[in-house]
């Protein structure tokens, strides 16, 4: 599979961004890893679970979740190199491209995923744009993007 290139520009204006990567939303409470996947590698997120099955070793059916590994060995599937969870305590130390950890709960040792990206803004010479894509089923359109940041032991696995 060609490796995947990471936008380094995208489209803004001085109050709204255009994400580079297409919005997938999760399809349950569960699959936050194959949506995020699914946006950087422009699939659906039916091809990215197929990927999963057939290259990763995933379940077919449940339980499962994705740990580390399995993302690092799914976001190879589709051309991208992941790294393990880093802690980052503030948004400059998060990585252009990056699955976040969020929501953690350390009793369960269980979080949820959204994507992260820093770019060139279009719309100033200088800027820079950083906004996350939140897959979950459960948000409104409108906060599906965020460019709004309150980072606190964040953990992120992935970089170009």
């Amino acid at each position: 599979m060609p490796a995947i290139t990471i936008p380094t520009t995208v489209e803004s204006t001085p109050t709204t961004v255009a994400p580079a990567f297409p919005f997938v939303a999760q399809t349950n409470d569960f699959d936050d890893v194959f949506a995020c996947a699914a946006m950087l590698a422009g699939k659906t997120i039916e091809e990215v679970r197929e990927i999963a099955v057939a290259k990763t070793k995933h379940p077919a059916r449940g339980p499962y979740y994705l740990g580390e590994a399995q993302i690092a060995a799914l976001l190879a599937q589709l051309g991208l190199v992941a790294t393990v969870y880093k802690e980052v305590g503030r948004v400059a130390d998060i990585p252009d491209v990056a699955l976040l950890l969020v929501d953690y709960s350390a009793d369960m040792e269980v979080g949820r995923h959204i994507l992260f990206h820093r770019a060139k803004a279009s719309h100033a010479s200088g800027t820079t744009i950083e906004y996350a894509l939140d897959p979950a089923p459960w948000c409104k359109p409108t906060d599906r993007v965020r460019t709004n940041f309150i980072v606190s032991a964040v953990r992120c696995a992935c970089e170009k």
